[in-house]
């Protein structure tokens, strides 16, 4: 903040793209996954701009709230974004899960596996395209922050809030930290995980209506294009709004895009491979927009209704409801292609509530208006969808049966697609050194919504502990050359372990011993560090060698300060 009276903070939620190579142009549909930015200037009413109008050459898009995060290459130079990507333009395809190393996903998701391959063509690491993409989408947040505020540079600093997915490793937060870097976003950059974004831009509304009580708990689905995120609250009070996490975050990608896979190859299966790769990529594509513009955005549970979708040179086949270029899809087939997917949410979701039960809590949420009389209907709820794929309505139809019994209900929300770049907003706001109120100008130095969260992670350090025949291993052991005690190497000292409540500004701290080798007429100060390990078994190892991750992870978190000093003199004399 120094020189500057104010500050713009922006919210940048960076989504996940499946996207199309050349190579397989006429394999692969390009479907693109969308990043949402919005900003505010922390004075004033605060008010949030959500930007959405991003530049579209064909203008097919009616809702610009997002824009798609696809990036194109010429002779390994980007060239295109968003947009602006053509379907003969070479694109990555779910870079964004290439910065989780050793992802599950990278060997066995084709799309995943395109791109990694990719990356050796235009000579790229995975943050550096990541790093070439939000370059450009910064460029035109700036472009708009000066459309608004012309002399914006002079007068106000500039903050930024990334999102990343609930699961996502402390490794993979540092190569979004480093690619945001890259692309000439000002330090420091803040990280929020997107349930917990999207849950401060649809709960404060609901909690000013009158919606939520004390103690009540709740369960965020983030269901987004690529990956879908849970993470659960407990409301510990109302006025101002103050929440706590009350269950490990955890998430999986199954989101809506493997809807578009799993239908493409059911029709591919319908008509048989050979004669789907004859027909014309056009017309595959056609046919898959009318999957993802007509079917895929009004079937539901209780629906009954014959639909169809037109492929230009299919076969007729009248057993298979083949006629005259047009496939009437059955309802039964429309159901194991959303099953698919939806059973996979349901599985994530019932794990979130069985971890809020075993605390005892009531899994139960909000009111909302009934628009028939306007009056407030009370529901009991515990799930609130958020994400662009949380506004589908069979995946609504699905949850709600699946919780009718033990009556939990799911909520939508207005502006689910957004809600996760306001929400990062939000959330830089109550952030900010300035440390005022977000929403309410008149009720200063309100502090952050959510007062504490849970280690997804446990962190430690390495130490050399003196011997102990119950606790250590006779390999292990050594004789320390200065007092000739006997000591156990490699002895794993966690600071947090996966489940810990990590309260807002609480500093984690130990106390070590290193000898530091100095010379006579050294002086002022010598620094040294100590390697930050993470760890995500529920039961983290005793020892270095037993540890599941082996990768340092030095000044990833700002939970752990671990760069230490030691005075010269202190050295010599001590």
């Amino acid at each position: 903040m120094s020189g500057f009276s104010s500050e713009i903070v922006v919210g940048i939620d960076f989504g996940t793209t499946y996207g199309l190579d050349t190579q397989r142009i006429a394999k692969e549909l390009i479907l693109s996954r969308h990043s949402g930015v919005s900003w505010a200037v922390n004075g004033g009413s605060k008010v949030i701009r959500l930007i959405n109008n991003w530049p579209d050459p064909t203008a097919q898009n009616a809702s610009k709230d997002k824009v798609p995060s696809s990036i194109s290459y010429v002779n390994g130079k980007p060239q295109k974004w968003g947009y602006t990507v053509g379907l003969t333009d070479e694109s990555f395809k779910w870079i964004k899960i290439l910065l989780e190393e050793n992802h599950k996903y990278i060997t066995t998701v084709e799309p995943v596996k395109d791109s990694n391959q990719l990356l050796t063509k235009v000579d790229k690491k995975a943050h550096e395209v990541v790093a070439d993409y939000l370059r450009l989408l910064w460029d035109y947040t700036l472009d708009d922050i000066q459309r608004f505020h012309p002399n914006f540079r002079d007068i106000f600093a500039l903050r930024v809030v990334l999102t990343v997915p609930a699961m996502w490793s402390p490794a993979a937060k540092d190569k979004t930290l480093q690619a945001a870097r890259l692309a000439g976003m000002p330090s420091p950059i803040k990280l929020v995980t997107e349930p917990e974004a999207a849950a401060l831009a649809t709960l404060r509304d609901k909690a000013d209506d009158g919606a939520l009580n004390a103690k009540d708990a709740f369960v965020v689905c983030d269901a987004g294009g690529g990956t879908v995120d849970l993470i659960s609250y407990e409301i510990q009070q109302l006025n101002p709004l103050k929440i706590k996490e009350c269950a490990i975050g955890d998430g999986g990608l199954c989101g809506s895009v493997f809807l578009d896979t799993t239908f493409q190859k059911y029709i591919e299966t319908l008509v048989g491979e050979a004669q789907y790769n004859a027909i014309k990529e056009t017309n595959r594509k056609k046919m898959m927009k009318e999957f993802e513009y007509g079917i895929k955005r009004t079937f539901s549970e209780k629906n009954d209704q014959t639909y169809s979708v037109d492929l230009r040179g299919v076969k007729d086949d009248y057993k298979n409801n083949v006629i005259d270029d047009t496939i009437t899809v059955t309802i039964d087939a429309l159901r194991v292609v959303f099953d698919h997917v939806a059973l996979q949410i349901e599985n994530l979701i019932s794990e979130q509530i069985a971890q809020v039960s075993e605390k005892g809590l009531l899994v139960k949420v909000t009111t909302h208006p009934d628009h028939k009389n306007g009056d407030l209907l009370r529901l009991w709820q515990s799930i609130l969808l958020v994400g662009g794929f949380g506004e589908n309505r069979y995946l609504y139809d699905r949850l709600l049966k699946c919780h009718s019994s033990d009556g939990i209900q799911v909520m939508q929300v207005n502006g689910a697609w957004s809600s996760i770049c306001r929400g990062a907003t939000m959330w830089g706001l109550e952030h900010s050194e300035l440390n005022n109120s977000v929403t309410r100008p008149d009720s200063p130095n309100e502090s952050p919504t959510v007062t504490s969260r849970l280690s997804r992670y446990s962190y430690g350090m390495v130490f050399d502990q003196p011997y102990d025949e119950r606790f250590h291993r006779i390999d292990e052991v050594y004789m320390s050359y200065d007092d000739g005690a006997y000591l156990a190497r490699d002895q794993m000292e966690w600071l947090l372990k996966r489940g810990d409540e990590v309260e807002e500004g609480r500093i984690l701290e130990t106390s070590c011993e290193q000898i530091v080798k100095v010379g006579f007429f050294d002086k002022g100060m010598e620094m040294f560090s100590s390697e930050l390990f993470y760890n995500d078994e529920a039961i983290p190892p005793s020892r270095l060698s037993e540890s599941k991750s082996r990768t340092p992870l030095i000044l990833v978190t700002q939970l752990i300060q671990n760069q230490l000093s030691v005075p010269s003199a202190q050295s010599i004399t001590g």
